[in-house]
């Protein structure tokens, strides 16, 4: 793991380019995420390979290569591009004698530094030791501080069995914890759907959510150019109108194949997407692998059942494109500068028309005795005309959304005797 209090480590990378390659064409964003660590990064080694060896990953030519630059520069951890196998990571560690990480302990480790609350800490240790107990030999002795040592061996028990057993206890106690976590959340998340509708930001990540979340509510959240600034679900009032105001939730952004211990992790955080009455999917516009993020994005809100939820493309940091060209082609897109304030009066004045039900023109028949669900008709409806008919009872027409109309069935006995869509 990457020691985060030591900014100084330096890191060489090993960028593996090879067959069917996810990440052949996704070099910038392996750096980045290696700057992330804060780490320096002291030399790249560039790999072509046509078959993976199966237990090094890279051939014996290669390696060799690897040994030369490790004599010969100083350097303090390999970092592979590509993910490694338990036994592949330990045979390299074992000949090039040096600590070798792969991309998904790298971001395990970034997700590490950012989580702040204890329930996203809680959700990376547990990705962590999902992750890291496949890759177990030894050296977990030291979670018998959690439960005592005394007595949790068991007879003819070998030290890795030891370890192994510990690791589950500590996942178990994690997993209890998160579902007590995972309980609040729900109950806090239908008590918000009741209150207001929910808005929710997803993106690839630095594309600008977090500013975006500050300009449109007003808040003053940890907002860097960096990757994954946030990670913990982040709730602010939204105001659409003098008398209209929906709830906006911002979360982790996402990056391309992210590694799926991590997804299962923060599956109650991103459950936050499923619930949201309308998805913002915020794009930089500026990154050149623009529809790649994009790709991405939507294929982790179909992997978490969010995919239906209604969605508007904000095309980020127009600021810095020059050829306009490019946000054009983006479906339904609107254009903004979360930095500049650019195109937010639109994008507010979209969110508004898409969250707003739809209304159906509808003449409800009462009996002049019910005074109370008039007084809620006009409450929950545009009221057009009243009158009183010949039978006496009382006649409203009134443009009312199927939602409120039910509401006043439920607990009182009305009729809409003419029902077509309103037009607007």
């Amino acid at each position: 793991m990457i020691n985060h209090k030591n900014p100084k480590i330096r890191t060489h990378l090993v960028i593996v380019n090879g067959p069917n390659s996810p990440f052949a064409n996704d070099n910038e964003e392996f750096i980045s995420l290696v700057l992330s660590t804060g780490s320096v990064i002291s030399g790249i080694t560039y790999i072509n390979v046509r078959t993976y060896n199966r237990n090094t990953l890279i051939g014996k030519g290669k390696i060799d290569d690897l040994k030369i630059k490790i004599s010969e520069e100083e350097f303090d951890l390999l970092v592979f591009s590509h993910d490694l196998i338990a036994s592949q990571e330990r045979n390299l560690e074992k000949i090039l004698k040096c600590p070798v990480i792969d991309r998904t302990r790298l971001i395990l480790d970034i997700f590490a530094k950012r989580a702040k609350s204890s329930s996203g800490k809680l959700q990376v240790e547990l990705a962590q030791l999902n992750h890291l107990s496949t890759r177990l030999v030894r050296g977990w002795t030291h979670l018998e501080r959690q439960k005592g040592g005394i007595g949790l061996r068991g007879p003819g028990e070998k030290q890795l069995e030891t370890d192994r057993r510990l690791l589950g206890v500590r996942i178990k106690s994690i997993k209890s914890r998160l579902k007590k976590i995972e309980v609040q959340r729900s109950v806090n998340r239908k008590s918000r759907m009741k209150s207001a509708k929910t808005v929710a930001l997803v993106g690839y990540t630095n594309a600008g959510k977090s500013t975006l979340f500050n300009t449109l509510t007003s808040s003053e959240t940890y907002a860097a150019d960096q990757m994954f600034a946030t990670l913990d679900p982040l709730f602010r009032p939204l105001k659409l109108s003098s008398k209209d105001e929906v709830i906006m939730s911002d979360t982790v952004g996402f990056i391309r194949e992210l590694p799926e211990t991590l997804v299962q992790a923060f599956l109650s955080t991103l459950e936050e997407l499923c619930s949201a009455d309308l998805i913002l999917h915020v794009l930089d516009v500026s990154n050149r692998n623009l529809y790649e993020n994009k790709h991405s994005v939507e294929k982790v809100l179909k992997q978490i059942n969010a995919h239906n939820v209604p969605v508007i493309n904000v095309c980020n940091k127009i600021d810095l494109i020059r050829n306009q060209s490019e946000i054009f082609s983006i479906k339904d897109g609107v254009q903004v500068s979360a930095q500049n304030g650019l195109g937010l009066d639109e994008l507010i004045t979209k969110i508004s028309n898409m969250l707003e039900p739809k209304r159906t023109l509808k003449r409800i028949k009462l009996e002049l005795g019910q005074s109370r669900v008039r007084s809620e008709i006009y409450q929950l409806s545009n009221v057009i005309e009243e009158k009183v008919n010949n039978d006496n009872e009382i006649e409203i027409l009134c443009e009312i959304d199927d939602i409120s109309y039910e509401r006043l069935k439920k607990n009182e006995k009305i009729e809409a005797i003419q029902s077509k869509i309103a037009n607007h």
